[in-house]
């Protein structure tokens, strides 16, 4: 997945546009590491900085300075790297004028796009869905009165998950797609509008969250007026809401832990979770501790659901992005041992309960566990605040091939013996649902459940 941000000054005074864009996706990293950038609109000539790296070391302050203008776009990247053209936001020059776009997506269908539109003159630079969409805006914006109807047409044209945000001269743009399954929300500082794939962005530049798009909404933000179309018009707000499916690892993983997706609290829901899978799994133990980070609130839901004590056992390297494991048994401890540290006196002798987000392949759990108990621990029983992985994700979440994954083939029996765990328990697809109180649609859980609900890469 990745992060997206956009920010509109609808006043005549100038605003430090690049510099909201630039704390915009440093508060969205998490969803992703590989590269970053920001596009600027000043007064319809557009400018743009992106490289690979983290966002804090790709921009600084005479980089911020010059990008001025009164509207820009951003990204954060995560995903396998694809090389630096396929860095965004990209930006073209059509015959309507400069566009700019960033995107969280996966086209199911793009392969065959790319395919028809290159037998009809197209060039692509790119491997990327952002390029097949532009190409198909710039082409349906011909034949269209307005730049929402070209976004419609070409979302009609399209098949997958997206969240996207498109600049033009006088506007920008918030595109989420039909089902809802990536967020994007809308937010509001002073005469700045903002969309943000999570509002926790909003709070960082102390900004007032507004909503969530509603699922096919377009909303587009000029100087004059802000104003959204729907890719069913049919249909009333109300059920558009009621029919989105957003991604339920959003809640399990993905979102920041003080975001609020589409009405529930990332963080509540996480304990509730843990809670939930205090009374499916209980068991006797002497700490609870989560696997950081995202397993910290579903681990203090746990503890005090068995009413154990909840601490710090592993500490996580805050200097250490991505861990790729490598390819021996030595690498691969030591990628663990740089990665985390244990407070060896908190867990010496005493029986652990250890709660993280999810197994998908179980690389990492392993040396975990073998870690802990190397440091002492007596037992370690693994909790896990997310179904069986069974199914392979074609949305970009998780692993793409169902031979990755160990509970395609494995019972919870064998899955627990394989990573060396004493115990282990998966809350139930139905408690993780119970546990997202408050929320004004439904979800996706296809890796859980095979649901693939907007198609699978062989339809």
């Amino acid at each position: 997945m990745s992060g997206i941000f956009g920010v509109l000054n609808r006043s005549n005074e100038r605003a430090d546009i690049s510099k909201t864009a630039y704390y915009g996706i440093f508060s969205l990293q998490h969803r992703g590491q590989e590269s970053a950038g920001i596009a600027v609109n000043n007064d319809g000539t557009f400018m743009v900085h992106k490289s690979m790296g983290m966002v804090a070391d790709i921009f600084d302050d005479i980089t911020l300075t010059t990008l001025k203008g009164d509207a820009a776009i951003a990204h954060t990247r995560g995903g396998e790297e694809t090389g630096t053209d396929a860095i965004q936001p990209i930006l073209i020059k059509s015959s309507v004028g400069n566009i700019a776009l960033c995107c969280d997506s996966v086209i199911l269908n793009g392969n065959s796009i790319r395919e028809d539109l290159k037998n009809n003159g197209a060039i692509f630079q790119t491997n990327t869905d952002s390029e097949i969409i532009l190409s198909l805006f710039s082409r349906n914006r011909i034949t269209s009165d307005s730049c929402e109807e070209a976004l419609i047409k070409t979302m009609k044209e399209i098949r997958g998950v997206y969240s996207m945000i498109l600049m033009t001269s006088e506007k920008i743009i918030g595109v989420r797609d039909p089902y809802g399954l990536r967020p994007l929300s809308l937010g509001k500082k002073g005469d700045q509008w903002m969309l943000s794939s999570e509002n926790c962005s909003f709070d960082a530049i102390d900004a007032e969250y507004i909503r969530d798009l509603e699922p096919g909404e377009v909303i587009s933000i000029s100087k004059n007026e802000v104003k959204s179309v729907f890719y069913d018009e049919n249909k009333s707000s109300e059920d558009r809401v009621k029919d989105g499916k957003v991604c339920i690892f959003e809640y399990v993983y993905v979102a920041r832990p003080d975001s609020v997706i589409d009405g529930t609290s990332i963080f509540e829901s996480r304990y509730r979770t843990g809670m939930a899978l205090a009374k499916e799994h209980p068991c006797d133990c002497d700490l609870v501790i989560g696997a950081p980070d995202s397993g910290n609130a579903a681990a203090l839901g746990f503890a005090d659901g068995l009413g154990v004590p909840f601490g710090m056992g592993l500490l996580k390297n805050r200097y250490v992005g991505r861990t790729f494991i490598k390819s021996t048994q030595e690498q691969r401890e030591l990628a663990v041992r740089m990665k985390f540290a244990v407070l060896k006196p908190q867990i010496e002798g005493k029986r652990i309960a250890i709660v993280d987000d999810s197994l998908v392949r179980g690389t990492t759990t392993k040396h975990i566990i073998r870690f802990l108990k190397d440091n002492g621990a007596k037992e370690v029983h693994v909790r896990l605040a997310s179904p069986e992985v069974k199914f392979p994700c074609c949305y970009g979440v998780n692993a793409s091939k169902g031979t990755d994954l160990p509970a395609t083939r494995m019972t919870v029996e064998q899955i627990g013996e394989m990573i060396g765990a004493d115990s282990l328990g998966y809350i139930s697809l139905g408690s993780l649902r119970e546990a997202l109180a408050g929320i004004h649609c439904g979800t996706c859980s296809a890796c859980f459940d095979g649901n693939y609900i907007a198609g699978n890469l062989e339809d």
